[in-house]
């Protein structure tokens, strides 16, 4: 295909100045694209690849490469590479339908069309691309990038941002476009990807371990920043199994809701259940995160979720993981078992540092955290919403068996006052405090923890730990 004059389309209009190229906004570099697809698939070599050079493409429907062993990529992409870049190929989406076709690059083995179709493609690699979304479903959820039924596919290498057309404010984005998301069993790895501005979620890792299989997922060195919708809004998103998240960063998300709409969002990380209409809950398990930093988000930085009586997430594994600056808890767990947390930091949040709490508007018999290790924490100089006094604890439990063992839980930048006669009695915030709470209509049952440990834990300008039983008033 002769793509040569539209290679110059200038960074501010996804279309060409020029009107002998294209003067209006019909053109779609889509069916191009689809060609040349077809002919990399027509070859017999181990693997195919469709190679894009500098410049822009208009997709007004998704890519759809549906075949084994096929590699779609433009040249070498830098992570400091600016929206627009002549150097670097960009995709940009200018959906014709934004609720079916929002995005760029759709993968299905469904989409196949023919009676052979396989139960899942193999091997295909999407990689140094910028990708420009410029609109997106406000009923259906769909992605800029969705990967269904592959795989071992591979991700690398992209920046993707939400620019559309005209400016729009952040609560008036399309409600359900998230970025990249592995759904229906697929498999993989997601690697050195920028998601910026997307409003519903950067990266969401969405198949149901209870319907389809759970090949293994990879996040490592991605970005995740400025999801900023009317829904959600949160960076990244697990209902899947068998997933490890590392070296991340995932920063200034914020939730900017429509009037009237729920307020809950704006997360760094959320592990949560699903209950889909017409099919079994979705429950998270075995995900492992590493190495990763969490700040400046408008919720919580990490928060672990199920609105599903009975169901959980379970086995989830958090190692040297920091949070930080978040406007509410570093660490939120309202609902997990087998749950283990090493070397994690929590500093600088709006409220408690770790908060763990079975609370909800289940009943209080319903199971939802238990088998909960905490070792080795950092936690400190949070609750900077409220500012820090003695019911301010750095960990807060309102959940049984959980255990706590060493760290050091800290106010920071604390001066004593020379001249204070009771400096030894002046204590900043709780270390490690354990709540109870009334439910029910009227507020006559109790909920007890039980089976809670802390030991070892280094206190610094804050109190010793209680772990003392609920009083029955």
């Amino acid at each position: 295909m002769d793509v040569l004059p539209y290679l110059q389309r200038p960074a501010e209009w996804p279309f060409s100045a020029d009107p002998d190229v294209d003067d209006s906004c019909t053109v779609d570099d889509s069916p191009a694209i689809a060609k040349a697809i077809e002919c990399a698939a027509s070859l017999s070599t181990l693997r195919r690849t469709v190679y894009f050079p500098a410049g822009r493409y208009v997709v007004r429907t998704p890519i759809r490469p549906h075949y084994d062993r096929l590699t779609l990529t433009g040249p070498e992409l830098s992570a400091d590479a600016v929206s627009g870049d002549p150097d670097t190929a960009t995709l940009v989406a200018v959906p014709c339908n934004p609720e079916q076709f929002p995005g760029v690059i759709q993968i299905d083995a469904a989409l196949r069309g023919d009676n052979t179709t396989p139960e899942v493609i193999n091997e295909v690699w999407i990689r140094n691309f910028q990708v420009a979304l410029t609109d997106g479903p406000r009923s259906n959820a769909n992605s800029g990038i969705r990967v269904n039924r592959c795989s071992s596919c591979l991700v690398e290498n992209v920046i993707m941002r939400y620019e559309p057309l005209v400016e729009e404010r952040p609560s008036c984005k399309p409600s359900n476009l998230d970025g990249i998301t592995f759904s229906l069993g697929s498999g993989g790895t997601i690697r050195n990807v920028i998601v910026d501005g997307v409003p519903k979620g950067g990266i969401y890792l969405s198949s149901n371990p209870a319907v389809h299989g759970t090949p293994s997922i990879e996040v490592e060195n991605c970005e995740l920043k400025n999801i900023n919708g009317p829904v959600g809004a949160t960076a990244l998103k697990i209902i899947s199994a068998n997933a490890t998240v590392r070296n991340c960063e995932i920063h200034h998300n914020q939730l900017h809701p429509a009037s009237g709409s729920a307020i809950n969002g704006g997360h760094g990380i959320q592990i949560f259940t699903q209950a889909p209409p017409n099919a079994p809950v979705s429950v998270p398990a075995d995900i492992r995160i590493e190495n990763t930093y969490f700040h400046h988000n408008a919720g919580s930085g990490v928060v672990l979720a199920s609105a599903t009586p009975g169901y959980v997430p379970t086995g989830i594994r958090f190692y040297r993981v920091k949070s930080a600056y978040n406007k509410y808890h570093g660490v939120h767990i309202q609902a997990g078992t087998d749950v283990e947390m090493k070397d994690v930091w929590a500093w600088g949040n709006g409220a408690f540092g770790m908060y763990l709490t079975a609370k909800s508007n289940l009943p209080a018999s319903t199971f939802r955290i238990g088998d909960v290790i905490l070792e080795d924490p950092l936690v400190f100089n949070n609750n900077l919403l409220s500012g820090s006094g003695p019911n301010s604890p750095g960990i807060r439990i309102q959940a049984s068996d959980v255990t706590v063992l060493g760290g050091e839980v800290a106010v920071c930048n604390y001066e004593n006052d020379e001249n204070d006669e009771n400096e030894e009695d002046e204590v900043l915030g709780k270390s490690v405090q354990q709540m109870c709470w009334r439910t029910g209509p009227e507020e006559e049952t109790l909920f007890y923890p039980v089976g809670n440990v802390v030991s070892g834990v280094i206190t610094t300008t804050t109190s010793e730990p209680e772990i003392a039983d609920c009083p029955y008033d």
